[in-house]
């Protein structure tokens, strides 16, 4: 197997979600929280997308992104990279508005949810399959039913859901779409 089949990225990101759970004593610290970032903590901004509330909301994080960003990755570890970072921009406009009303927010399924538009779409290029339109649809009622029932359908964690994180994550995707449908990268890149 060559180095480019393995996803070192993910790998990567997935090795730094495990360390900080399992490292950081005072997660609160790294929690993203719009007062602290405004009070000049700005680490918050990222570290609050790799913290997460307990092992479950860790692991169904990570079980997202080891299944996403190996799709990504294997397509091209700039689109991973362009998508997890737009997200991570995108998200996190959210929570620093006062509409987010929210003192702290962890965890990393907003990003999961622009990764997982931008996988999809990816998808349907290549296939053209109505099934992928199928999927994406579904993902976009079960936010739609998140968002409206204040609820999180797929898990059940310790930290109060904010469904509209992965609103904010599905926008997120939209400019990723756009410049890869704009600037049209290498055909090697994007299979």
């Amino acid at each position: 197997m060559t180095s480019k089949r393995i996803p070192v990225l993910t790998i990567g990101l997935l090795t730094t979600l495990f360390t900080l759970h399992w490292l950081v004593t005072d997660k609160t610290a790294l929690y993203f929280s719009a007062a602290g970032i405004f009070d000049g903590e700005a680490w918050r901004i990222i570290s609050g997308h790799f913290m997460h509330a307990d092992l479950q909301h860790l692991l169904w994080n990570c079980l997202g992104l080891a299944v996403l960003g190996t799709l990504l990755e294997f397509r091209s570890r700039t689109v991973l990279l362009a998508s997890f970072g737009t997200g991570i921009v995108v998200v996190s406009a959210l929570l620093l508005t006062p509409y987010a009303k929210l003192d702290y927010y962890c965890g990393l399924s907003g990003v999961l949810n622009t990764l997982l538009l931008v996988a999809l779409w990816l998808e349907w290029k290549s296939t053209r399959s109505r099934l992928i339109i199928l999927i994406t649809c579904a993902c976009i009622a079960k936010v739609v039913i998140e968002v409206s029932q204040g609820v999180s359908i797929m898990t059940h964690i310790t930290w109060p859901p904010y469904a509209w994180s992965h609103v904010a994550g599905l926008i997120g995707a939209l400019p990723v779409i756009w410049a890869l449908t704009e600037f049209k990268p290498k055909a090697r890149l994007i299979r």
